[in-house]
């Protein structure tokens, strides 16, 4: 059957590939059978990518930069999912740099699952620490502010398709205006989630600010999913901080993130 949207594993290695693959092949496969390519890119045509023909999946290796073929992403090849690696001690020329990997893919029109390297699979060392691909605990935030929709979309594709449970974690708000219109992103969620069947259950954080921070520090799910930095939104304080989405990427739990720019064209899937 001829496929019609992908998963797409973002590679530079066989070392890069065995972290990534596992999980694209994974989400590729229950998020009701999608096609599963790789794709590679270099500045350098000269450099060998035989290693991508073992990889036993369609893939397109690129002369170019990341920036430009994560962009086409969704019209060049049909992809609705990006995975790539993290890894905090990579080269700052390396797409698995947190910087680095935040600023290819900031222009990104399709969510994109981030992996740390420390969640290779291993089939042959039994008695390592590599952990198999799992969504079984998925969790978001949801606070006053209007960006949840994506993630709730998300949220339902990896319920009814990954089987995963869904935890929405939000904060103690003790202003009413706050309060109120949290509620209202509250009665969306039901309307949302209940002709789709999907339970869900809530989560109160024991604070207001880093709020995906607190999920991931108080509820250790098996993926957080969530939205990026809206630039226009940084004031001059926020300028000279690290964005909030670094501050996950390097978060010691290494959990897998479901990242979503906040664009306007945003791609989801069509089923």
């Amino acid at each position: 059957m001829k496929k019609d949207q992908f998963v797409i594993a973002c590679v530079e290695s066989p070392e890069n590939a065995a972290v990534v693959l596992p999980w694209a092949r994974h989400l590729a496969e229950r998020l009701n059978h999608k096609g599963l390519m790789a794709l590679h890119v270099s500045p350098d045509r000269q450099q060998s990518d035989d290693w991508l023909k073992e990889l036993g999946i369609p893939y397109v290796s690129l002369q170019g930069d990341w920036h430009t073929a994560i962009e086409g992403l969704p019209t060049a090849f049909n992809g609705i999912l990006a995975v790539a690696a993290v890894d905090t001690a990579a080269p700052r020329t390396s797409l698995t740099h947190p910087k680095t990997l935040l600023r290819e893919f900031k222009n990104c029109k399709i969510a994109y699952l981030v992996v740390s390297r420390l969640l290779a699979v291993d089939s042959s060392s039994p008695n390592s620490d590599f952990r198999l691909p799992t969504c079984q605990r998925c969790a978001l935030t949801m606070t006053h502010r209007r960006e949840g929709k994506e993630k709730l979309v998300w949220a339902s594709y990896l319920a009814r398709f990954v089987d995963s449970s869904v935890t929405i974690a939000h904060p103690d708000y003790r202003d009413g205006d706050l309060r109120m219109r949290w509620r209202n992103n509250m009665r969306f969620v039901e309307k949302m989630f209940s002709p789709l069947g999907i339970d869900y259950t809530t989560a109160l954080l024991s604070r207001s600010t880093r709020v995906d921070l607190a999920a991931l520090d108080e509820l250790h799910p098996d993926l957080l999913i969530a939205r990026t930095t809206d630039t226009r939104e940084r004031d001059f304080i926020d300028w000279l901080l690290p964005l909030p989405e670094y501050r996950l990427l390097t978060h010691p739990s290494h959990t897998p993130l479901l990242f979503l720019n906040p664009r306007d064209d945003l791609y989801i899937l069509c089923d």
